[in-house]
C-alpha cells in the first residue's frame, strides 16, 4: 500500500533540523520541562544493555526507536526478547493513531515484537478511553482514511477527507467538533478549509497524534500535531491532544504498574520534546537513541543545550 502521508508542506520538507526548530517555536504549548538545576547529567551509552539489570520496567516509543515505518529494526526485536526473557516488564507507548488497537498491536507481531493488547498504549487508545469516559455531543467530523476504522470511535462522526468542494466546506462547518486521528491523504487545501472553518465558529478539535514529524524510512512525514499548531495560529482554537509528552500518556503507563515507582521505570524515546520531556515529567528515567529517528544526525548536546531537555541516557540504539 502507498504511504500518503505529505512530506512536505508549502514548499517546505521537513528534515531533523527543521522539525527540532519546530518543537522549538511549539514549546510554550507543550508540558513544562524539569528546572535547569535538575536536568541529569546524560550517561552515554552503546546501548540499553547496561542499564537491563537497573530498572522494572522499560517503555518504548515506537518510530525511531523499534521501527521506521514497516521497517523493524532487527536489535530492536532481539533486544525486546531479550528483556523478556529476563522477566522484565515491556511496553510500547505509541503516538500512533490511523490504526485501530488490535491493528497496531497485530502490525507489532508481525514485525516480530511478541507482545499482548495490554503492552501496548497508543494515543489512539488514549483517545477511544476519553470519548467513552466522557460524551461527546451532536455530529463529529473524523480527519482519517478510510482504512483506519474510524467507526471504533464511540462518536457520532463523518469522514472528512478530500476533495475540497462547497459540499465539504459546508460540511466542516456544521460539525460540532473534529477529530484528528491521521495526517494520511491530508494537503494544504484540506488545511485551509479546516482553518477557515475554525475560524469562522471554533469549535472542539481533537487531535490523537501530537507529533509534529514521524520517521518514515529515508524520509519525515508531517503528522497531526503538526496541522493542529497550524490550525491553532490560525484559528486561535486550541487543541486538545493526546499521546506524548502530554500528562494521560504517562499516567496510563503509572496506572499499568501502581507497584512500581517511577524512577524504576525507564522510558526510551528518539525526541526530547515528546518522550524524554513527558517521561521526565512523570518521573520516570530517560533514555534518548539517536541513530535513527526525529534527531539523526543531529548535535545531540548542541540540541539538549538549546531545548533545556536533558535524558539520563543517551545511546545510537536499543
Amino acid at each position: 500500500m502507498t504511504d500518503t502521508h505529505p512530506t512536505s508542506y508549502k514548499g517546505v520538507i521537513p528534515t531533523p533540523t527543521w522539525a527540532f526548530r519546530q518543537y522549538e517555536r511549539i514549546r510554550r504549548w507543550l508540558p513544562d520541562g524539569l528546572p535547569a538545576e535538575q536536568q541529569p547529567r546524560p550517561q552515554a551509552l552503546d546501548n540499553l544493555a547496561p542499564l537491563a539489570d537497573q530498572f522494572q520496567v522499560f517503555v518504548f516509543d515506537a518510530f525511531g526507536v523499534l521501527n521506521a515505518g514497516p521497517r523493524a529494526f532487527p536489535g530492536a526485536i532481539e533486544r525486546f526478547r531479550a528483556l523478556q526473557r529476563m522477566g522484565k516488564q515491556v511496553q510500547i507507548l505509541s503516538n500512533a493513531a490511523t490504526a485501530s488497537q488490535p491493528r497496531l498491536v497485530d502490525k507489532y507481531r508481525r514485525m516480530g515484537f511478541d507482545i499482548t493488547p495490554d503492552q501496548l498504549i497508543s494515543s489512539r487508545w488514549l483517545l477511544e478511553q476519553s470519548l467513552n469516559g466522557r460524551v461527546r455531543e451532536g455530529n463529529w467530523g473524523v480527519i482519517a482514511p478510510e482504512q483506519s476504522e474510524p467507526g471504533t470511535l464511540p462518536i457520532h462522526w463523518h469522514p472528512v477527507r478530500p476533495p475540497v468542494n462547497g459540499q465539504l466546506k459546508r460540511e466542516l462547518d456544521a460539525y460540532d467538533g473534529l477529530v484528528m486521528l491521521s495526517s494520511e491523504g491530508w494537503n494544504e487545501e484540506m488545511q485551509s478549509a479546516l482553518e477557515a472553518s475554525l475560524s469562522e465558529r471554533p469549535r472542539p478539535l481533537e487531535i490523537a497524534n501530537p507529533d509534529l514529524v514521524a520517521p518514515r524510512g529515508d524520509c519525515l512525514t508531517l503528522e497531526p500535531g503538526f496541522f493542529a499548531h497550524q490550525a491553532r495560529e490560525a484559528s486561535g482554537v486550541m487543541p486538545e491532544f493526546y499521546g506524548k509528552p502530554y500528562a494521560p500518556a504517562f499516567r496510563a503507563v503509572l496506572e499499568r504498574f501502581v507497584e512500581v515507582p517511577p524512577e524504576q521505570i525507564l522510558m526510551v524515546g528518539d525526541t526530547l520534546h515528546t518522550d524524554i520531556l513527558g517521561g521526565q515529567n512523570a518521573g520516570m528515567k530517560t533514555l534518548l537513541v539517536t541513530a535513527e529517528g526525529s534527531l539523526q544526525g543531529m548535535d545531540i548536546p548542541d540540541c539538549i543545550a538549546q531545548s533545556g531537555i536533558a535524558p539520563d541516557f543517551i545511546a545510537p540504539e536499543i
